[in-house]
């Protein structure tokens, strides 16, 4: 039995004695990300930012979001020239964390052409009702001036109704996820059990579903993926996404002609499922530090995995998308001018070196591959005319 020790909240521990003792590893994530009261994004205590648990790139420099606006002004231009109608254009970001990815792209709008986006709707779909407060008191600003900013849930909007662009950064990272266990010779779910006597939680095998064992030969026979790799260890463990394809299935049918973008921790198959990563990529972040205990304070940290770039990619083709490119962040942002970016802000804030080393250091940070620099841009399109082809200055 491995146990861990863990600060369990008395919320948690109600839950899982209420489903017996033990629950599956994706039920725990699940609970402690988003439970509506106690969740770390669930509840809104998700505190993001160089003062907070963990960065994103649009809360370390408003820059990310100027060069990311840029990208996504070129979309909108060529969705709405291509357009055999006349719907209106749509923004959409999912989980927009507390709001500063769509405020910098409202700024950047607002000053580069305020008449062409007084036609564009803003759409956030937000699960937790905790970061929706967040989110608006960011977002004030623009909705004092006439921007329409709304808030849904992806089943209140009709199907093939979005024109447009679909953001999702660092949204399937967060993601609920199996994780699957090598014993043995068998594979078996990873379960949380609680030890009623000591408070500990503690990983226990529980037996794999059908469902998950169709999805493990499915991924071999098309995608080559073994589970467990050939001579795995005895415990090699991994993450399985479960949630990607049906997330992608929704938003698919949403849009009837647009741009999809997935920013997110990617690897390739066979590192993800390599004999070397024999304990997957689940990590666990609080005040600015990797926490290898996953069960520590829980619904106070936040619970991220890598997702697999063949899965995604395969996932999204066979729904009907067509994959536009993928490029790492750090090329993505150099080709949309952030090398120029730099060289700018070396003439503009010559009187004030703390400022300008200070900015200088954030961009580089968004392009350095040991830190945001790595993360994948996965661009995918649907047209109801397949024919139709969009350019993208992200992509070489």
């Amino acid at each position: 039995m491995n146990s861990l020790p863990a600060n369990n909240p008395e919320w948690l521990i109600k839950k899982i004695i209420k489903k017996g003792g033990t629950i599956s590893f994706y039920d725990y994530m699940n609970l402690v990300l988003n439970d509506p009261n106690n969740g770390y994004y669930g509840s809104g205590k998700a505190n993001l930012g160089s003062k907070g648990d963990f960065v994103t790139a649009p809360s370390m420099s408003d820059d990310f979001a100027f060069f990311l606006s840029k990208q996504i002004y070129q979309w909108l231009i060529q969705v709405k020239s291509k357009s055999v109608s006349f719907d209106n254009l749509s923004v959409l970001e999912f989980g927009a964390g507390d709001g500063s990815l769509m405020s910098g792209l409202l700024h950047y709008l607002f000053i580069y052409n305020k008449q062409f986006f007084s036609n564009v709707s803003f759409i956030i779909i937000e699960p937790n009702k905790g970061m929706i407060n967040k989110q608006k008191e960011k977002l004030e600003k623009y909705l004092n001036l006439g921007f329409n900013i709304m808030w849904r849930s992806l089943e209140e909007l009709e199907d093939k109704s979005l024109n447009g662009v679909i953001l999702a950064n660092e949204v399937l990272d967060a993601l609920p996820v199996e994780r699957l266990i090598n014993l043995k010779g068998k594979i078996y779910r990873q379960g949380v059990s609680l030890d009623k006597e000591t408070g500990r939680l503690f990983f226990k095998e529980i037996k794999i579903s059908k469902e998950l064992e169709k999805s493990i030969v499915f991924a071999k026979e098309n995608l080559n993926i073994y589970i467990p790799p050939k001579d795995a260890p005895e415990g090699w463990t991994t993450e399985w996404h479960t949630d990607n394809k049906s997330w992608l299935k929704a938003v698919y049918e949403k849009i009837n002609n647009g741009i999809l973008l997935v920013i997110d921790y990617a690897k390739e198959a066979k590192r993800y499922y390599s004999l070397s990563n024999n304990n997957g990529t689940l990590i666990s972040y609080k005040n600015q530090k990797i926490i290898e205990d996953v069960f520590e304070s829980p619904g106070n940290c936040d619970l991220t995995s890598h997702i697999c770039i063949e899965s995604l990619i395969y996932d999204s083709e066979t729904l009907g998308f067509e994959t536009m490119g993928i490029v790492k962040q750090g090329e993505a942002l150099l080709l949309l001018g952030l090398a120029e970016r730099l060289f700018e802000i070396q003439n503009e804030l010559k009187d004030d070196i703390s400022k300008a080393l200070s900015r200088r250091e954030a961009l580089l940070r968004l392009v350095d591959p040991i830190c945001l620099g790595d993360f994948k841009w996965f661009v995918f399109s649907k047209f109801k005319n397949k024919k139709i082809k969009i350019k993208s200055r992200c992509i070489s």
